[in-house]
């Protein structure tokens, strides 16, 4: 199992420089990597077995797998479930006969697409990385490479401190305009993922979000039975299937057979688990979104962030190295900042502080 999942560490290996923020790598690669981890345990017939098992005294039982594997098998209040003598719940069709009319079948063939909405999931959650990735175009690495190899000497780490401060003390409020709406663009996409997601999975399995609310209830208060009885209307462990063949004379002739669906016991713990996740992912999105909006409309709440960054740099030289910054230059002086270390980070403010200094007051300027 740990070669299967094995390629997903490296993916969530750290980088030496961060072009995401926290939420932003929690939103589109750590549950990229969780929903890889499940498709990869769902799909493993080695540890969990067979998606479906019937039961059925017949000699060609692959087909019968085969067919009520593609046509789908059905659950209906005939259905029901006993505890055998040691307190495991078994199955076993109820009723005289076992035949199930048509308008009581309710047909389950969301377990044949499990595996691939998932893997689709993961795919539509890293979109957001995969265009940041494209539109960030490597300007992060470019501007902090040099801080993070050790083997860079003073005067090296110096020169480029320089082409920081040559940097951000030119003209770029477009670009960094762009910068940053593009950003911004990827994290409502984030949270517009989310959104979506949940209402399309409630969709391909019917009930779900309604159904584990109450089932979440149920855990909260300690009743397992509930738990139990809830999660087997989204996810039975057993059913039923009519399997239809054809004679040599041409007409058809079914069998009903017992079907166990063993992948179930880990689908309701997965979708539960995930129920939790995606409600988490779509309140921190939601909520790093107002936090944008609110730096985006409050220059003191951005200049008292930056300090904090640059260890309680004086005001006043911080108020000037600051004067002509924009909100778009704000906001890559400070992903610069997240990606290096707080002491070199005040240097540079401290080198753009000196520059506006000079730029304002030039020297000779007072002898004039």
């Amino acid at each position: 199992m740990y070669a299967a999942v094995k390629p997903l560490s490296k993916y969530l290996q750290f980088k030496s420089v961060h072009i995401y923020d926290a939420v932003f790598t929690i939103h589109s690669k750590c549950t990229v990597a969780l929903l890889l981890a499940c498709t990869f345990l769902l799909s493993s017939k080695q540890y969990f077995g067979d998606p479906i098992q019937c039961m059925r005294d017949h000699n060609d039982m692959d087909f019968i797998h085969a067919y009520c594997w593609m046509y789908g098998a059905y659950v209906s209040t005939n259905i029901t479930y006993t505890p055998d003598p040691f307190g495991h719940e078994r199955c076993k069709p109820g009723g005289l006969g076992g035949t199930v009319p048509m308008a009581q079948r309710r047909y389950l063939r969301y377990y044949q697409w499990v595996v691939l909405v998932l893997l689709l999931q993961s795919f539509v959650f890293y979109l957001p990385a995969f265009l940041w990735k494209i539109w960030e175009g490597g300007r992060l690495k470019h501007l902090c490479m040099d801080f993070h190899q050790t083997a860079v000497s003073k005067e090296r780490s110096k020169a480029h401190l320089g082409v920081l401060v040559k940097y951000f003390t030119s003209d770029y409020k477009e670009t960094h305009f762009r910068y940053f709406a593009s950003y911004v663009f990827c994290e409502v996409l984030n949270l517009g993922i989310s959104i979506v997601n949940m209402l399309l999975l409630d969709v391909f399995i019917e009930g779900f979000w309604t159904h584990y609310v109450d089932a979440f209830l149920a855990v909260y208060s300690g009743d397992w039975e509930m738990w139990s009885s809830i999660t087997k209307r989204v996810f039975p462990k057993c059913a039923k299937c009519e399997v239809v063949r054809f004679g040599p004379s041409g007409s058809d002739s079914s069998m009903d057979t017992l079907c166990l669906l063993p992948l179930n016991i880990l689908n309701e713990k997965i979708f539960a688990f995930l129920w939790v996740w995606f409600m988490a992912m779509t309140f921190l999105a939601g909520l790093k979104l107002f936090f944008r909006m609110i730096t985006m409309f409050n220059s003191g709440i951005r200049f008292h962030i930056l300090r904090a960054r640059a260890r309680l740099m004086p005001k006043s030289h911080l108020q000037r190295a600051l004067q002509n910054c924009s909100f778009g230059d704000w906001f890559v002086l400070m992903r610069v900042g997240n990606n290096i270390s707080p002491e070199m980070f005040r240097k540079l403010l401290e080198e753009l502080y000196a520059t506006q200094s000079q730029r304002k007051h030039p020297p000779g300027a007072d002898e004039i």
